[in-house]
């Protein structure tokens, strides 16, 4: 909600993960996607392909680049899936959402993404706020009736806001989170679902006088869905043109700005130790993702009718994404801020900030969305079950990875605090799965088509 004092105030689909293999030779010759091709690691490596810095593995005239699935050394072929995950969207549905398109913007992109084949079988669900009028708080009420020696909530609705605070949150999902299949929104399952909900007149955004917009709690429903789910990686996006109240209707004990009549706005601090405790979590973590559509460059100056939150959105907003996801923020983002109430606006926000009109289309929207599936989801891999009587031999294995059409080979990282942010890697995570890292996660995300390939039983090569 922007303000309760104004109703006082006269208010990838990514290609199959084939497993088999081999690596070139030691010295770097003819094993690489055909006759004649050279393995090296791009730039200064040796020869063996054991160390080097650069790009990607590139194979030469004889295929069409990485090492050969055919080698004699090859061990084992399999089809391998992406590791499971489940998305559940959040989408702001305050007052202010109904103002320059941003609702039926919002709407269009969400569909548009989720139809593309890389949401296939991936797990969807949407959360809606605010989704339920209630009672005013006494704080409200205090300062509407003051003249008169205060009164009770009873007089209070019938003086200043007969339906009530839009505060209330659905703690169950209005679309519950399933697979999606390979049903689009035109067929069936949850993609159908999801549109039907947002099509719908009556779930568009509320008429609430004090645009009230209770972030905190639907993130809590939202968390509590996704933690309910038995899945390897959990994706929670928020789209939202800013706000962050009813903290003085939800839980008067939890602190917040005023805004005048009520400690109503949620203190950004209290929003990111949420979000970094569902981050945290050891046993069923959460990423958050945040897209800020405009409105949500506010500073405390009244938009329009709405009142905002007294500090910059734009920082507090960049601060919760790099709270709910710190490794998949853009490199370049101010990462580093801390938010404090009279903090500026980072040089480069670490949400997807699409605040600015010129900005926020569908597309641009849509775009946004497909990314944050990238960067959650597009990196893991589960690790083929080899056929009976062959093991997985870690020190024996390689990837390979296709983008567009071009083959290219990546090495597995030596160290485990290396980040791969220039020159990709990758590493397994835990016992079943592989995880590609930094540039070649980045570049995977943003890939239309993208194929990776495990090859088992041949000598590996190591950045």
């Amino acid at each position: 909600m922007r303000s309760l004092l104004l109703l006082v105030l006269g208010s990838i689909g990514f290609g199959s993960l084939l497993a088999s293999a081999c690596a070139a030779s030691d010295s770097g010759g003819s094993g690489a996607g055909g006759s004649g091709a050279n393995i090296n690691l791009g730039g200064s490596g040796g020869a063996d392909g054991s160390s080097g810095s650069g790009g990607l593995v590139s194979g030469g005239s004889g295929g069409s680049g990485g090492l050969d699935p055919d080698a004699s050394c090859a061990k084992y072929s399999q089809e391998a899936k992406q590791a499971s995950a489940a998305m559940l969207f959040v989408i702001d549905g305050s007052a202010s959402m109904a103002q320059s398109q941003k609702w039926g913007t919002a709407q269009l992109a969400t569909i548009t993404a989720i139809d593309k084949d890389a949401f296939d079988n991936t797990s969807l669900g949407l959360v809606r706020f605010p989704a339920t009028f209630m009672d005013p708080p006494k704080c409200l009420c205090d300062y509407a009736c003051s003249a008169i020696g205060g009164c009770d909530i009873a007089t209070c609705k019938a003086l200043v806001v007969p339906n009530g605070v839009a505060c209330g949150v659905s703690f169950l999902p209005q679309v519950p989170i399933n697979d999606s299949g390979t049903q689009k929104s035109n067929a069936g399952g949850v993609r159908k679902q999801i549109y039907d909900y947002l099509a719908s007149p009556s779930n568009g955004p509320v008429n609430d006088p004090s645009d009230a917009s209770p972030i905190y709690d639907a993130m809590v429903a939202g968390y509590a869905a996704l933690k309910g789910q038995t899945i390897d990686r959990r994706i929670l996006v928020l789209i939202t043109d800013g706000g962050f109240s009813c903290t003085s209707v939800a839980n008067p004990t939890r602190p917040g700005y005023t805004d005048g009549a009520c400690n109503d706005w949620e203190y950004p601090d209290t929003v990111n130790t949420l979000i970094q405790q569902a981050h945290d979590d050891p046993q069923k973590p959460v990423f958050t993702f945040v897209v800020g559509v405009p409105g949500s460059d506010s500073t405390g100056a009244p938009q329009g009718s709405y009142a905002t939150a007294p500090y910059n959105m734009l920082l507090a907003l960049s601060t919760y994404a790099v709270s709910g996801s710190p490794n998949t923020v853009p490199s370049d983002c101010d990462k580093s801020l801390k938010f404090t109430k009279t903090g500026s606006a980072p040089g480069k926000a670490c949400h997807f900030d699409l605040s600015q009109t010129a900005n926020f289309n569908a597309d641009q929207l849509a775009t946004a969305i497909e990314q944050i599936r990238g960067k959650a989801l597009g990196c893991l891999f589960d690790i083929p079950k080899p056929p009976p009587g062959e093991v997985v031999d870690k020190g024996k294995t390689n990837v390979n990875l296709t983008l567009d059409g071009k083959t290219e080979t990546i090495p597995k990282r030596s160290d485990p605090n290396d980040t791969c942010a220039t020159s990709p890697c990758w590493d397994f995570k835990g016992e079943t799965q592989v995880e590609i890292i930094g540039k070649a996660c980045e570049d995977l995300s943003k890939a239309k088509d993208a194929k990776v390939e495990i090859f088992s039983g041949c000598t590996q090569l190591v950045k």
